[in-house]
């Protein structure tokens, strides 16, 4: 079978947990079918010039023109307010052109179009994937089709439904899905489109991310099952911004009581201004800014992982990586997260609209004791032992080829959802 895997940001950009799913999806079924990316570039642009390139991995990359000031991504210039608007603007008419990309799918002789991240690349990719009548399949991580910052985070708040600016921005991303195949990477992600009356006539189906293979974990650390600091150590892994909730974890550690009896380690990178905010937060705390770190620095030492997001978030990769680790997770009751803190027994959640409620679970690890808290895990935290949180324990690539296989069939027989 002929894929187009679609990723409207890809290697060598910078990547968040959609676009590692992506790669590794690309390289993964690349194993079983003939396999390219098609993703956005501009010309002259050093990482993402159009055209086509081969990546490290081997990875076929074909860039389709992007019609707008400056390529989205996760590292976006910094622009006055009419400029974004402009940009936003001329995002939601549509900055790529079906004709591009109908004739590299013709080209390509496609037989099935798999999207990841590509709001940005709509309604371009609808309408060419419905003229040629290629089966078309969304993988969606976030609410992008919803909102223009994929978060449905406003204003520090989360919002129900989509506001009136987000309506008219996303307008011509929507369709009722009919003849598509959707995957949502949790149930409160689908159950949020289906509210919003968005992909309604989709075949739906729930995989949760558990794409880390077994030989890309730090194995001394893999499974790990007692305390490797001389303290308790919480940790965060993540980019330093309002929505993550990283200002709540400093606060809180900062009001404990206890703190003197803990240290809290911050891996991530975040805006300068904000930044410099939060260390004089944590001023005088122990408190360590550890800045871009490979995660197994954290999951190392770590004794619980603190996931303190305001935002809905879909499915963090971190809730599969720290069990996968064997450290304990404690974060907010909101989105996918209780799917697999709390159904999964991998940690505790905490409600963050309740003052104080982030410190008191943590004041909780705290009174178990250092050694105890390991030595206890597994009845605290019984899911972890055993968590099938890596490809080959999941068979996840093998559960996903079998629903593209699927998506692609002419009947398209529907699959029960995983």
């Amino acid at each position: 079978m002929r894929i187009c895997i679609v990723a409207q940001t890809f290697a060598p950009q910078e990547e968040g947990g959609a676009e590692i799913v992506a790669r590794m999806c690309a390289r993964e079924l690349a194993r079983h079918h003939e396999v390219f990316v098609l993703s956005l570039g501009m010309s002259g642009d050093r990482l993402a010039p159009t055209g086509e390139a081969t990546g490290e991995d081997g990875t076929r990359v074909v860039r389709v023109n992007w019609h707008n000031s400056y390529l989205p991504g996760h590292k976006k210039p910094l622009v006055g307010r009419i400029e974004k608007a402009r940009w936003h603007l001329k995002a939601s008419v549509g900055a790529v052109s079906a004709k591009e990309i109908r004739e590299i799918f013709a080209r390509e002789q496609v037989d099935l179009v798999y999207a990841h991240n590509s709001a940005r690349m709509q309604p371009a990719l609808f309408e060419a994937s419905r003229q040629l009548n290629i089966p078309l399949c969304v993988h969606l991580h976030d609410y992008a089709l919803l909102c223009p910052k994929s978060s449905m985070f406003s204003a520090g708040g989360n919002c129900d439904t989509p506001c009136l600016k987000c309506r008219v921005l996303t307008s011509r991303l929507k369709s009722d899905g009919e003849g598509m195949t959707a995957i949502a990477v949790s149930e409160a992600l689908k159950q949020t489109y289906l509210r919003a009356g968005v992909l309604t006539k989709a075949d739906w189906h729930v995989l949760r991310n558990e794409n880390l293979r077994e030989d890309k974990l730090h194995r001394p650390f893999v499974g790990r099952d007692s305390a490797r600091s001389d303290i308790f150590t919480f940790g965060y892994l993540g980019a330093l911004s309002e929505e993550k909730g990283i200002e709540d974890l400093i606060r809180a550690f900062v009001d404990m009581p206890n703190r003197r009896s803990a240290k809290l380690i911050i891996a991530g990178r975040g805006r300068e201004d904000y930044v410099r905010h939060l260390q004089s937060i944590a001023d005088g705390a122990p408190v360590t800014f550890m800045g871009f770190t490979p995660p197994e620095e954290v999951y190392g030492v770590a004794d619980a992982v603190i996931l303190p997001s305001r935002w809905r978030e879909p499915q963090s990769l971190i809730l599969i990586e720290a069990a996968a680790y064997g450290v304990p997770i404690i974060a907010t009751n909101l989105g996918g997260t209780p799917e697999i803190v709390e159904d999964m027994k991998t940690g505790w959640c905490y409600d963050p609209s309740v003052a104080g409620s982030l410190a008191g679970v943590m004041e909780k690890a705290l009174k178990i004791g250092h050694g105890n808290w390991w030595a206890e895990r597994d009845k605290l935290f019984p899911g972890i032992r055993g968590f099938k949180g890596t490809a080959e324990a999941s068979r996840y690539y093998e559960r996903l080829n079998a629903l593209l296989v699927e998506a692609q069939r002419p009947d398209h027989l529907h699959l029960q959802a995983l």
